[in-house]
């Protein structure tokens, strides 16, 4: 089963990265760089954000669901998915704390001023984000409103495994 990746072209808001996300699943069918095929499965991966979350989150979860689009969602930033590689996180964090925290421990190439990531550096700690990750979701009383959480292991277990079979 081939995997396409595309990196949308809206980021940041999560209405506008949703509503970018349903326009690119229309369009698959009708499009040569689609070789005019739907796609099984659309994704956007999306940051609750801390201390201030996005104000059309709510409306952007609602609209995903509304449309067939899965979200993977971390709370407060992505970076707690990378952390979560390297270390137990079970506090709250703010966004800038969580990509504080990622650039201290100078393991995978992150800093806050530059959005990099060495993906070798995380090869290792695969397993134990995604046990980490699962364990964040069975403590929490309010999903993805608690902080830290996320579901990114989910998108990331059908990647994995679409590269496993696929190969």
């Amino acid at each position: 089963m081939p995997v396409q990746i595309c990196m949308g072209g809206e980021h940041g808001e999560p209405k506008s990265v949703v509503r970018a996300a349903i326009e690119h699943k229309k369009r698959a069918a009708h499009s040569p760089q689609d070789r005019w095929t739907e796609y099984d499965q659309v994704w956007c991966v999306i940051d609750v954000e801390a201390p201030t979350p996005h104000s059309s989150l709510s409306d952007a979860l609602r609209l995903a669901e509304r449309h067939g689009i899965e979200v993977a969602l971390t709370n407060p930033c992505f970076e707690l998915w990378i952390l979560l590689h390297f270390t137990e996180v079970s506090g709250y964090q703010t966004s800038d704390a969580a990509q504080r925290a990622l650039e201290r421990l100078g393991s995978c190439g992150c800093s806050t001023s530059r959005k990099h990531l060495n993906y070798e550096s995380l090869r290792a700690g695969h397993v134990c984000a995604e046990e980490r990750a699962r364990a964040l979701r069975e403590r929490s009383s309010n999903g993805q409103a608690d902080n830290p959480w996320t579901d990114v292991d989910r998108l990331v277990r059908l990647l994995r495994k679409a590269r496993h079979t696929s190969t």
